[in-house]
């Protein structure tokens, strides 16, 4: 077979996944945080993500379109980089002000980039596109308000620096005109309305001045110093501004402190109250468009409404996760940013869009939770009164990016590497995360279930000050027996720091099984099921001919292993059989492999591989020369395939060799170490390798290292996924990604599915849809039904038919302008509406099923 024809039996993707964008969360001089956009008709909600923008369906709560930026050139180009986000969404054509069209939004990136889409329809192949040229190479668009034909725009510099320089511009004829500059700036707000600036700036003295500003030139201004908080305490959270919201009206002003003081302030005459209820940063506030109610959120995971008139207070407790962003929507709805802070390594934003009238949920938007092995880049921390691993503090908010940056560029050894299963019987991809596991499906690319299956403080209320020391049980891995019908979790309980006990770790093995309600229910935990102070280092599910899947392997670092099975007597799971451990010998590097009929089971301990008997749990006899029962390796045992009973793929730190059990030889032997250089922690490797089940294909990951420029070390992965055949003799495919791919994993059919470190999602596959690989909207098929060509096919098709009606002399009308495709169903009419059901969930449809659900609208 040629290279040639290998690729077109493979191909690689990106098609789903992503993580929704905030911003302006990197510029902590404004206090709002989060870019989305109500369209028109007030039924769909626009939110960009990292690799697309969504357009959800408030009413059926599900997402109705995708403009992926890989779908389109333009787009592709202008989103070249991690760097390049959505800035600014506007509805309608910001070129032509008088266009009446309803169909049509401005995409303004922080980089300056400007693009015209539909969001209804067919994507544009050639948008029109222009750029604000007259930004500086440092200067970031940072807002663009509108007022009827006014536009003006509000650009940002230095926006890592401790107070950062604004300019505000009049947009005009395409070109931008200075209006008015702010140096100096700590952090800004604006109103609902889009007509007040206030801008927080400091001086040589340090000295805080407030200034409130109209945006389009009324001549309205006003200036004065920044009063305290009310908290007689000398803490430096006391002087420290988190966030600042202004009212339509321009009447009152709220600053939230870092203390968890929130400070109103009449424009007016410029008294003042204290609002009192946190007890850590106050990180979002918001008026609603009539100034009676303040909205504010920040570490308790509470929503509070305060009325100002009467000085009353309402909750909406219980939330998922740090309230980062708050905003009124059309006084429709309330718009929450939702971090969750937990995971450490990413950043992980929840939005949410509550109805304003009784605070139920209309819409819940994520991706892919993952949590990586190292922390990746960028990663933002909410701010908080006390300094933790969770949270940023006041002291060093300005340091740990820096600190940061330079952390991950001196560490020449990364592992980004993150866990995720599929299940066997749903294909839904599981992401464990912290005390929780994420369900998401691939392919209708949306969560399906979020679940805490440890118990924690987190689960049941937020964390604030010095209890986000305070680490939650951490899931760690989550296993599936072949069926998919049951789930075996693995987590570790932190005990407080601090203590005697702090690293007395407590392991718990969980069995779990779906009921009735689509959740996990559990059936049996194990505390410490290897003993105290012994980590479970791999879980091996059994294969259907022991006890039907229902069983699985347990090992530790002594290198001891446990057999535990589901006894239908007791409808309980149960330990079995056990192998003692090594007293002496302590090592991470553990892997299992499990023979097709049972019968033998490969244990993997540091650098040696020993064959065991499952009967007996004992080493088969070495008496023989013909029987192979130990293997020694160059190096510490990363992963374990047995692939079709014939060939063992074992990776080690250095190297992938195929070793023939039939004649007890390696067959092949491939060096890695040049292209992984050792950077993955023990075990972590094996999430990079995944085989086919059914045609014993290998896919490994490769991450490059990157380099910059003049050899210097920059923070660009890029990565490689090669297909081999069943024993590494021949290579079937290599294909390149333009990201760090954290997890491969096979999806029990002919694919391989990957994520990367942007939470994007993509396949290898051979059967997956041209629609799939090629990245094109779902739409796209109901576009071609709405357009002119199908419809002459369809005149085409009636008119056929009504020639061979007249022929036979049952049809004389001529002014039908569709008529009938079958005539044993002579009063059904078709329309441009009659496919809409059809396509409700079209992603990889195969077309003869496509065909039949055509044939069941028209017959």
């Amino acid at each position: 077979m040629t290279q040639a024809l290998v690729h077109q039996k493979y191909k690689l993707a990106v098609v789903s996944g992503g993580k929704p964008v905030l911003p302006r969360v990197s510029n902590r001089s404004s206090s709002s945080k989060t870019v989305t956009c109500l369209t028109h008709d007030k039924a769909n909600y626009i939110v960009p993500f990292n690799n697309q923008i969504k357009i959800y369906s408030i009413e059926t709560r599900q997402c109705v379109k995708t403009i992926k930026f890989a779908n389109n050139e333009t787009l592709s180009k202008i989103f070249h980089s991690n760097e390049v986000m959505v800035s600014h969404i506007s509805l309608g054509d910001l070129s032509d002000p008088e266009d009446e069209k309803y169909d049509k939004i401005t995409v303004i990136t922080n980089i300056g980039d400007i693009v015209v889409l539909n969001y209804k329809g067919k994507l544009i192949e050639e948008p029109k596109t222009w750029k604000f040229n007259e930004l500086e190479v440092d200067e970031e668009v940072l807002k663009v308000f509108r007022n009827k034909d006014q536009v003006n725009v509000l650009t940002s510099k230095n926006k890592f620096s401790p107070s950062c320089s604004y300019e505000l511009y009049q947009y005009s004829e395409k070109k931008l005109t200075s209006i008015k500059s702010y140096s100096n700036v700590v952090i800004s707000c604006w109103s609902l309305n889009e007509q007040f600036l206030c801008v927080l700036s400091k001086d040589q003295e340090k000295k805080k001045t407030l200034y409130v500003d109209s945006i389009f030139g009324d001549n309205f201004h006003r200036s004065f110093p920044l009063p305290l908080s009310g908290n007689a305490s000398g803490s430096s959270n006391t002087h420290f501004v988190n966030v600042m919201a202004l009212d339509n009206s321009c009447m009152n002003l709220a600053i939230g402190f870092a203390s968890g003081v929130i400070n109103v302030i009449n424009l007016e005459d410029l008294s003042s109250r204290i609002l009192k209820w946190h007890i850590d940063s106050v990180l979002s506030l918001c008026f609603t468009s009539d100034g009676s109610y303040l909205l504010s959120g920040g570490w308790e995971k509470v929503l509070s409404f305060w009325q100002l008139s009467t000085n009353m207070q309402q909750f909406l407790p219980r939330l998922n996760g740090v309230i980062v962003d708050v905003d009124v929507v059309e006084d429709k709805y309330y718009s929450l940013s939702l971090q969750l802070a937990e995971n450490q390594t990413n950043c992980d934003y929840q939005l949410l869009l509550l109805n304003s009238s009784d605070l139920t949920s209309r819409l819940c938007i994520n991706g892919p939770l993952c949590v990586f092995r190292t922390m990746v880049k960028d990663v933002i921390q909410p701010m908080s009164a006390v300094n933790s691993k969770l949270s940023t503090s006041s002291n060093n908010l300005h340091k740990l990016r820096k600190k940061q940056q330079r952390k991950l560029l001196k560490r020449k050894r990364q592992d980004f590497t993150c866990n995720m299963e599929i299940n066997p019987l749903s294909k839904h991809l599981y992401f464990p995360h912290i005390s929780a596991v994420q369900v998401y499906d691939f392919y209708k690319n949306e969560q399906v279930s979020y679940q805490y299956l440890a118990s924690g403080i987190n689960n049941s209320m937020g964390k604030v000050r010095l209890e986000l020391n305070l680490r939650d049980p951490m899931i760690s891995e989550v296993k599936f027996t072949k069926d998919g019908k049951w789930m075996i979790t693995s987590e570790i309980e932190y005990p407080p720091e601090d203590l005697l006990s702090s690293n007395d770790l407590v392991y718990v093995l969980k069995f779990w099984t779906m009921n009735s309600n689509s959740e996990w229910t559990l059936k049996t935990k194990v505390i410490n099921p290897h003993g105290v102070h012994a980590p479970i280092t791999e879980i091996l599910m059994a294969p259907r001919v022991i006890n039907n899947s229902y069983g699985c392997l347990t090992a530790d670092n002594n290198g001891g292993l446990k057999y535990w099975s589901f006894n239908n007597v007791t409808k309980s799971w149960s330990l079995t059989r056990v192998s003692l451990p090594n007293v002496n010998h302590f090592s991470n590097s553990v892997a299992l492999a499990w023979s097709l009929d049972g019968s033998l089971i490969f244990h993997a301990f540091d650098e040696k591989v020993s064959v065991l008997d499952f009967n007996t749990f004992s080493k088969l006899d070495n008496d023989s020369p013909s029987i192979l029962n130990e293997i020694t390796l160059d190096s510490a045992v990363q992963s374990l395939i047995l692939v079709n009973d014939r060939n063992l793929i074992i990776a080690t730190q250095t190297t992938l060799n195929s070793v023939n059990l039939l004649s007890y030889k390696v067959e092949n032997s491939f060096d890695l170490y040049p292209f992984v250089n050792g950077v993955y922690k023990n075990g972590d490797l094996s999430r990079l390798i995944s085989y086919d089940e059914s045609s014993g294909r290998v896919a490994l990951v490769v991450n490059q290292l990157p380099q910059g420029e003049k050899g210097k070390p920059a923070l660009q992965y890029s990565s490689s996924v090669v297909v081999f055949d069943s024993d590494l003799t021949t290579k079937l495919g290599i294909f390149q990604h333009d990201e760090y791919i954290s997890c491969i994993r096979w999806n029990y059919d002919t694919d391989f599915i990957f994520v990367d470190i942007q939470c994007r999602l993509g396949v290898v596959s051979t059967t997956t849809s041209t629609e799939m690989l090629d990245e094109l909207n779902r739409e796209g098929a109901l576009d071609a039904l709405q357009s002119n060509e199908f419809e002459a096919q369809l005149k085409k098709l009636s008119g056929g038919q009504r020639e061979r009606d007249h022929a036979m002399g049952e049809i004389g009308e001529e002014d039908a302008v569709f008529e009938f495709i079958n005539g044993d169903n002579s009063d059904k009419l078709i329309n441009m509406n009659s496919f809409t059901s059809m396509f409700e969930n079209i992603d990889n449809v195969q077309m003869d099923t496509l065909f039949d659900r055509v044939m069941r609208v028209i017959t």
